[in-house]
């Protein structure tokens, strides 16, 4: 060899037996750096809230981790390490680890909308990780609709239906099934009046509402009893960052008048909301008549939520309201309804024996008493005055633990309820101890989630009852979600059922409870899907059916000693719901349009009859818009359709009065319903929005139709401010 050639050789060694010599001592190559722990949060793009049981994979080692309920991960990699990170109804994200503390964002697909909805032990989950079908109403669209009670946004919806009892209630109908066959919750928990058959859905507030979810279906291993046709859980909006003023007054057509305020904030570890409303109108949700018609309702709602720790929290909510109905009885008299309620919780949550837990006491006060008077003001001691008064005590403890790709529900509730109504049960007065213990499991392999649970409960007053749910949904693609579940639901007979002794001596019937009751119960199969061609358009379709055995009826037991027919609650009754339900949605730009149908097919198949007032038909298209107008202006207008629907009348003889309580089989029809509501907000200021719109544009009042209110003009202000930030 050359010398030429052996000192360009020497020149190329030397480097490279450098380079060997420093990676024996540091370890090896640069990049097989040891591999760290690290610690990250997986949130979701758009709203930022935790994303539980997400896989997180590194491919290079082949770990992999699931995310809790906080979102969080624990994973041993270097940086510079590919990662990947995949949770149902989202993109799957490839990013690099650049530090220990990493933060993911996951893009939400367009196949399943971007809400929340609460399930078992009262955690609350995103619409993709529910199998269910679950409409959620936002504070927006409450807003857009000028809604001040939960009913006048609800009976909006495709599917549901507004069913009033005259003279002073009303209740919402889901797939056939209303009052106390729909399950009403507030933040989850059962609103007063139940106990006592006072269900009044038109009572409800809306003031410091951040959203109303709408479950469709049995939904009775989430949340009991009850839970038939759906749920329909009112859900307060949390404390704000900055300190935030609000006040509203609005006037209208009717007699209508109505004003709220409000105060958010969080200092420190502390946040708050107080809220309180008042409203009133000329009108009774359940009755439409006019003259001494009346309707007035006070609210308050306070929430207050303190951070023990960076992981630990209590909660403290209370709220209450008074309400005052008046409507004619007769040519001569009014009666008078005022009801008084009550209730609030404390809840302790945070993370123990690597899961998370929940504990929460509840308290619940329900004062009803009936009176009248020839005049605007009840008269004391008159008709039958005496209160009627409920009490309700519910105390929960759930916990969820992620393990591998499950996430576990179990938990146990315990709940006394008392009854005081003098001359109405056996007794005057009546209790229930009821113990609840559940569990549900959600796992998902690949792009597959599965759901399984069950409850359990057990009732000093009736019994027990199980009741399972199985839930399946398939991402078949970015595009496409199939859906499908199967449910158990029940219905446990109520205290007036069981106790009840009641004399009619003008009617000449007695109608008396029966303590041999058992729960009504409900099968439920659904099978949907979601199409979802790009971000700003999809397509949803439902086919559900529900058969109900067991439902509580009166039947004729013969005539007593005193000669007076008499009648008893009995399980003798079955029915059957079944249907079609969809959904398009658009969104382009300012624009978004929705446009609803649904097809009901309801019968009670002991007679063969359709229910009464359940229409086979119901659709409503809705077109809102943001106009680039001084601060904002916002239109919103909505045509909804209700079709005629089948009158079915009550046999005389039976112990229920009425206008139809004269024959049996189809007696009429009620008309069918086109209503057009649109409203109208500008922001004048940064602070200030004045607002206008019409109820019931075309002044429709459809034959049998209760409430059939007419059209309504309203004007509103609105004053909202908070600290900059």
């Amino acid at each position: 060899m050359s010398a030429g050639r052996r000192t360009a050789t020497s020149m190329l060694m030397k480097p490279l037996v450098c380079a060997l010599m420093l990676a024996v001592v540091s370890g090896g190559p640069a990049r097989a750096q040891s591999a760290v722990a690290v610690q990250g949060t997986v949130l979701g793009k758009t709203d930022g809230a935790p994303v539980l049981s997400a896989e997180v994979r590194i491919p290079r080692t082949g770990a992999r981790v699931r995310t809790d309920e906080r979102g969080t991960f624990r994973v041993a990699a270097s940086a510079g390490d590919s990662m990947i990170v995949r949770a149902l109804g989202f993109a799957e994200l490839r990013t690099l680890v650049q530090s220990s503390t990493p933060v993911v964002r996951l893009v939400a697909l367009a196949t399943v909308l971007p809400v929340f909805t609460t399930t078992m032990g009262q955690r609350v989950i995103r619409a993709s990780e529910s199998p269910r079908s679950v409409t959620v109403i936002g504070r927006e669209e409450l807003d857009a609709v000028a809604a001040v009670s939960a009913n006048q946004l609800l009976r909006q919806l495709p599917g549901l239906q507004e069913l009033p009892a005259p003279p002073s209630k009303t209740s919402i109908s889901i797939r056939g099934f209303d009052d106390s066959r729909v399950l009403v919750l507030v933040d989850g928990e059962p609103v007063a009046g139940a106990l006592i058959e006072s269900r009044d859905i038109g009572r409800l507030s809306t003031i410091a509402t951040e959203r109303i979810e709408v479950t469709k279906g049995p939904s009775s291993v989430e949340f009991g009893s009850d839970a038939l046709g759906g749920v329909i859980n009112i859900v307060q909006a949390a404390p704000t960052h900055r300190l935030s003023l609000d006040a509203l007054a609005r006037e209208g057509g009717l007699g209508r008048q109505e004003s709220s305020v409000g105060v958010s904030q969080t200092v420190g570890k502390l946040g708050y909301r107080v809220n309180g409303g008042w409203r009133q109108s000329d009108r009774v949700t359940g009755y439409n008549a006019i003259g001494s018609t009346f309707n007035r309702i006070y609210d308050v709602r306070t929430d207050f939520r303190y951070a023990l720790t960076d992981k630990w929290a209590l909660r403290l909510d209370m709220q209450g309201s008074q309400e005052r109905q008046r409507f004619p009885v007769d040519a001569a008299f009014n009666g008078f309804i005022d009801n008084r309620g009550g209730q609030g919780f404390a809840e302790v949550r945070g993370p123990l024996f690597g899961g998370n837990i929940r504990a929460r006491a509840f308290e619940q006060r329900f004062v009803y008493q009936y009176r009248q008077s020839r005049g605007l003001l009840p008269i004391k001691g008159s008709a039958d005055s005496l209160e009627q008064r409920e009490r309700q005590g519910r105390y929960l403890l759930s916990y969820t633990h992620v393990v591998g790709a499950h996430a576990i529900d179990v938990g146990a509730q315990r709940s006394h309820r008392t009854l005081v109504a003098p001359k109405k049960v056996t007794g005057d007065s009546a209790d229930e101890q009821v113990t609840e213990v559940f569990a549900r499991d959600s796992w998902t392999l690949g792009n597959v989630l599965m759901t399984a649970g069950a409850r359990h409960t057990n009732s000093t007053l009736w019994g027990s009852s199980t009741n399972p749910s199985f839930g399946v949904a398939w991402q078949t693609s970015s595009r496409v979600r199939l859906r499908s579940n199967v449910a158990r639901g029940f219905r446990a007979p109520g205290f007036k059922e069981i106790r009840y002794t009641f004399t009619n001596p003008a009617g000449g019937y007695t109608l008396e409870g029966n303590p041999d009751l058992l729960p009504e119960s409900s099968w439920s199969t659904s099978v949907g899907g979601t199409w979802a061609p790009s971000a700003s358009l999809s397509f949803d379709v439902e086919g559900y059916r529900n058969d109900v055995s067991g439902l509580v009826d009166w039947r004729y037991e013969g005539d007593n000693a005193a000669g007076f027919q008499t009648y008893r609650y009995v399980n003798v009754a079955r029915a059957r719901t079944q249907g079609v339900e969809t959904n398009a949605r658009v969104n382009a730009g300012a624009n978004e349009v929705t446009l609803g149908y649904d097809f009901l097919r309801a019968r009670d198949l002991n007679s063969g009859l359709p229910l009464s007032r359940r229409a086979s038909h119901t659709a409503r298209l809705r077109v809102a818009r943001e106009w680039a107008v001084r601060q904002g202006l916002s239109t919103d207008a909505s045509v909804r359709y209700t079709g005629n629907a089948p009158l079915v009348g009550i046999p005389s003889g039976a112990p229920i009065t009425g206008p139809f309580s004269t024959e049996s089989g189809i007696i009429g029809r009620q008309g069918a319903l086109l209503s057009v509501d649109a409203q109208l907000r500008l922001a004048v200021t940064r602070e200030l929005e004045v607002s206008g719109g019409v109820n019931n544009l075309l002044d429709q009042q459809p034959n049998l139709w209760t409430p059939a209110f007419a059209r309504q003009f309203y004007v509103g202000l609105r004053w909202r401010w908070s600290v900059a930030p």
